[in-house]
């Protein structure tokens, strides 16, 4: 199982040097901004975004990181979600399909128990 995509939080006052830095320097590879659903994330990448950056409080106490695995089907969404559940992870957004990431976008999100890690299985063709 691949890694689909990560997220990575940065200082709200460096956001747009942030993504000016990585569009400068990493153009000549591809990797450009390909999505911004709303200011403060974009979604980075050569072909479909999967490298996303998002604008942050600094104040904030405990930043959340997001990491999300590639699932081939459905069921192997599902099955993750509930083995996290059962493992003590709290539930940060059933499985079920999320269209307005993209159609057949079908994916569930829980929260690490103990840290502040929401991961992700994804789907990119669910039904």
């Amino acid at each position: 199982m691949p890694l689909d995509h990560l997220s990575v939080p940065v200082p709200q006052d460096q956001f747009e040097n942030i993504i000016t830095f990585l569009t400068t320097s990493l153009q000549h590879l591809g990797f450009k901004e390909m999505f911004r659903p709303v200011p403060t994330l974009v979604g980075m990448g050569e072909t479909t975004p999967y490298f996303w950056v998002n604008a942050v409080d600094t104040k904030e106490p405990a930043v959340r990181r997001h990491i999300a695995f590639s699932a081939e089907n459905t069921k192997q969404v599902k099955d993750f979600y509930a083995a996290a559940l059962k493992a003590g992870a709290t539930s940060n957004g059933e499985p079920g399909l999320r269209n307005d990431y993209h159609p057949g976008y079908y994916g569930a999100f829980v929260i690490h128990p103990g840290s502040n890690i929401n991961f992700e299985v994804v789907c990119h063709n669910g039904a």
